[in-house]
């Protein structure tokens, strides 16, 4: 009998079977059956079946830990694995409830009931019933036991079988278990989106992929809720869209489609809340870790659904400044032992429908807290002048951002206002000026017409303004800034100086450098008094004075500027900050406007790696620095270099700014004069007169680039009339 049991097992298949009966004798309630509606789970079929193949000729291989939050499926996983590979274990099939830890004994025991065991079996003491089933559970006939919502390693490590070839599965919400029980730990994601598609068109076959795409995103591809929500439009036949946006409209947990539905296959509690409620109640509030621990799931749960939150911003919310104590571990392995969290390294992921679980138990304060530390964060990442850091988690500020709008929060402006900030700093324009304009909406009507608040989201707006080369705009927000904080603080505070400079850059971008070395003067003056001589605001203030002078003709006292800049900046930011990068890139058109082009190429390529390092490939600032390295090539006589610099300038310029900006009639100029360079003079024509079109419609008729262009263009007609005689 053992022999033929064996037998059976040696032909396990490499293909996952189809369902099939289970052995005689085999503990495996009436109401799990295969489910037609099973799909999306092949990989993870596939692994289990793995888990429990290997070991073989182990004492005992306890098989695969089927893990993750409830509603995610790691019962009806584990009744598939019972019904397609259960046919292999000529010992039976045996299923153990654990959700009444004290009713275990008598669930095992039960497991007798249908064995060829003592005639008198049922009326067995229970002990010696267990005793019986341990007998045959280890005669060396393949056996698999199912553990189903064990949550405890306790209670597993009490009454797991011992002896014989017995193969275990646990289902639990805990993914962290001791490595001494062996377990190959599977855990359970939500359902891809395509799958999550495939399942709800199959309760309703008339949705649409896009319909049953918006109502899997709502839910979070879980397969509970999408089982709940397909049972309940085949039932009521409900338009799609009328459901979505019901979902939508409030928490999607109170919907009475995920409240009370069809029974599930699993006969699982078909109401989604409280599924997660049974995991929260194991964290009693008393205990002080235990009320941690529920203070990080309702701060998270502010935070954008579904996506990593950085334990950090946790950590401010809570003003814990130690993340990394041993109670602040603890609360979040709590958490995460009860399927609430999905831990990372140093983030927590919470489900959306978690969130929406979780998010009615706080407090308003606690949605206070949580806006209230990113607006500080976002603050402190955009003066320091590097994307990176804040780019990492822009999706929960973005989030945030929108929720304190909905709420009408206080938090609502500075967020927006940072937003705004960072998404210029990353040259995503457009949405720059989206979250701009909201956040001096929200401040106005917060703080009135004339608050400082106010003037600084349209200073910031006025920059987005500038970049997007709606200069009188850019003047006429600059203008009104100062106005304001000049009436609040006085002519000589940081903020005047800030408005100030602003206003010069702009002054300057129209071809009046005169009045803007003006204001840059004064910005510098104030700068100085308050700062001193050595601060990076001073070095911003030298920077510009030195940009005008350049564009006035003082070339050595340009350079000498941009040194200056460049020595505090360095002393400030370290060698390689962006704000580096435009001291460097400043002082590099000095040096190649003097003629030492060696001294511009080392600075333009440095320039270059700082600002590929920080931005990437493709932002403006390495646009700006790859058409200043194209000029050097093309006066060093390297005209194909040159050439592919100026057309890689432009591809940037394009993406961002589309095809008409004055960056774009920048990098256009400069490729028709190398075009020029290289013979080709109709190219060279067409690419003059696009930038002449370009300077034409945004820049004043006196600026000098629109003088440039006509010059080019003039010259090109000389030469072309040269080349005909």
């Amino acid at each position: 009998m053992i022999a033929a049991a064996r037998a059976l097992w040696d032909t396990w298949p490499d293909q996952i079977p189809a369902p099939g009966s289970l052995p005689p004798g085999s503990r495996l309630s009436a109401s799990f059956a295969p489910n037609p509606l099973f799909g999306g789970r092949d990989a993870a079929l596939a692994e289990a079946a793995a888990g429990l193949k290997r070991g073989d000729g182990m004492v005992i291989s306890p098989g695969p830990l089927l893990t993750g939050c409830g509603g995610i499926g790691k019962t009806q996983l584990a009744i598939e694995l019972a019904y397609r590979y259960g046919q292999f274990f000529a010992g039976g099939v045996f299923w153990l409830s654990c959700d009444s830890p004290e009713a275990l004994p008598a669930e095992i025991a039960s497991c007798g009931a249908g064995l060829d065991l003592a005639p008198n079996y049922a009326a067995l003491p229970l002990d010696q019933q267990l005793a019986q089933v341990a007998s045959r559970w280890q005669d060396g006939r393949p056996c698999l036991v199912v553990f189903d919502n064990c949550e405890d390693p306790g209670l597993f490590r009490q009454w797991r079988p011992r002896h014989g070839d017995v193969r275990v599965i646990v289902t639990s919400r805990r993914r962290d278990w001791p490595l001494d029980l062996g377990f190959a730990a599977l855990p359970l994601d939500h359902l891809a989106r395509v799958d999550s598609i495939a399942l709800l068109r199959r309760f309703r076959p008339v949705l649409t992929e896009a319909e049953a795409d918006s109502i899997a995103d709502v839910l979070g591809d879980l397969p509970l809720a999408l089982h709940l929500a397909g049972s309940y439009l085949r039932r009521y036949q409900t338009p799609a869209a009328a459901y979505c946006a019901a979902l939508e409209r409030a928490d999607p947990l109170a919907h009475h489609s995920l409240k009370v539905g069809e029974p599930t296959p699993t006969g699982h509690d078909v109401d989604v809340a409280r599924t997660f409620a049974v995991s929260l109640d194991r964290l009693d509030p008393a205990d002080p870790v235990n009320a941690l621990a529920r203070a990080i799931l309702t701060h998270a749960s502010w935070c954008a659904p579904g996506e990593p939150v950085p334990l950090w911003l946790l950590a401010r919310a809570l003003d814990r400044d130690e993340a990394g104590a041993e109670e602040w571990g603890e609360a979040l392995a709590r958490l995460d032992d009860a399927g609430l969290i999905e831990r990372g390294e140093d983030t927590l992921r919470l489900h959306r429908l978690i969130a929406a679980f979780a998010r009615p138990l706080s407090a308003d304060t606690v949605a206070d807290r949580i806006e209230t530390a990113a607006a500080s964060v976002a603050f402190q990442q955009n003066k320091i002048g590097l994307p990176g850091p804040l780019l990492a988690w822009q999706v929960h500020l973005r989030h945030l951002a929108d929720q304190a709008d909905r709420r009408q929060s206080l938090s609502a402006a500075p967020l927006l206002n940072n937003l705004g900030v960072h998404l210029r700093q990353i040259s995503d324009l457009s949405g720059a000026r989206g979250a701009s304009e909201r956040a001096l909406r929200i401040a106005e009507a917060v703080y009135g017409l004339n608050h400082p608040h106010v003037a600084a989201c349209i200073n910031n707006l006025g920059s987005v303004l500038q970049d997007l080369c709606d200069l009188s705009g850019a003047r006429a927000a600059f203008e009104r800034a100062l106005r304001i904080d000049e009436a609040f603080y006085g002519p000589k505070h940081p903020e005047v100086a800030r408005d100030v400079n602003n206003l010069g850059s702009v002054l300057q971008d129209l071809g009046d450098l005169l009045e803007a070395r003006a204001a840059y003067e004064r910005a510098l003056q104030i700068s100085e008094s308050v700062y001193g001589l050595d601060h990076p605001q001073v070095a911003a203030c030298i920077n510009n004075i030195g940009a005008c002078s350049w564009g006035l003709g003082d070339l050595s006292g340009a350079q000498a500027a941009f040194e200056r800049a460049l020595r505090l900046d360095e002393a400030a930011y370290g060698p390689d900050h962006p704000k580096v990068a435009i001291r460097v890139n400043n002082l590099g058109g000095a040096l190649r406007r003097q003629g030492d082009l060696s001294g511009a190429r080392l600075a333009y390529e440095r320039a270059l790696r700082i600002d590929e390092a920080i931005y990437g490939l493709d932002h403006p600032r390495v646009a700006t620095d790859v058409n200043n390295l194209g000029e050097v090539l093309r006066a060093q006589g390297e005209l194909l270099g040159a050439r592919a610099a100026f057309e890689r300038a432009l591809r940037i310029d394009e993406a961002v700014y589309g095809p008409d900006h004055p960056e774009v009639a920048r990098d256009v100029n400069n490729l028709g004069s190398v075009l020029q360079d290289l013979g080709d003079l109709l190219e060279a024509r067409a690419a003059f007169e696009r930038a002449l079109a370009i300077c034409i419609r945004f820049l004043p008729p006196d600026h000098p680039h629109l003088r440039i262009v006509k010059s080019n263009l003039a010259a090109l007609g000389l030469a072309g009339q040269h080349r005909e005689d």
